[in-house]
């Protein structure tokens, strides 16, 4: 994918290569919950930052797929909108909605679409996520 511009009369392309990561902000000194959820729920893998950043921001890394999840914990901290959600695929829907539940997450019901199953789920902070399972795919 690429976007085309002018700029001091040559045509550039900006290049897109993928997404590199997600930042998520929770609130100050929510350490422990973050791992929690993030590192034991959904099992992601923490990863070490660069030591410039730890000098400036408060935040936990994390491996997602094939991208980071940043959460920042770094003043000030807003409740997210509702309709602000990252998307991701998942295989087995059904399996994973109730290992969800029966960590105790929470799951908010999505508008039913008929090329797709899916759901939200809320972290422990509001932060939303939109788990879906392509039918037919």
């Amino acid at each position: 994918m690429e976007a085309s511009f002018i700029l001091s009369g040559v045509i550039m392309k900006i290049e897109y290569r993928r997404i590199n990561h997600v930042t998520l902000a929770v609130p100050a000194g929510e350490h422990e919950k973050v791992r929690v959820f993030y590192g034991s729920v959904l099992g992601l893998k923490e990863v070490e930052r660069p030591d410039a950043l730890k000098k400036v921001y408060d935040l936990i890394w994390y491996e997602w797929m094939d991208i980071l999840l940043h959460i920042d914990f770094t003043p000030p901290w807003t409740k997210p909108a509702e309709n602000r959600h990252v998307a991701v695929e998942v295989k087995h829907i059904h399996t994973v909605r109730a290992y969800l539940e029966q960590q105790g997450a929470e799951i908010l019901e999505a508008v039913s679409m008929p090329d797709r199953e899916r759901f939200y789920l809320l972290d422990p902070f509001g932060n939303y996520f939109e788990l879906i399972e392509m039918k037919n795919s």
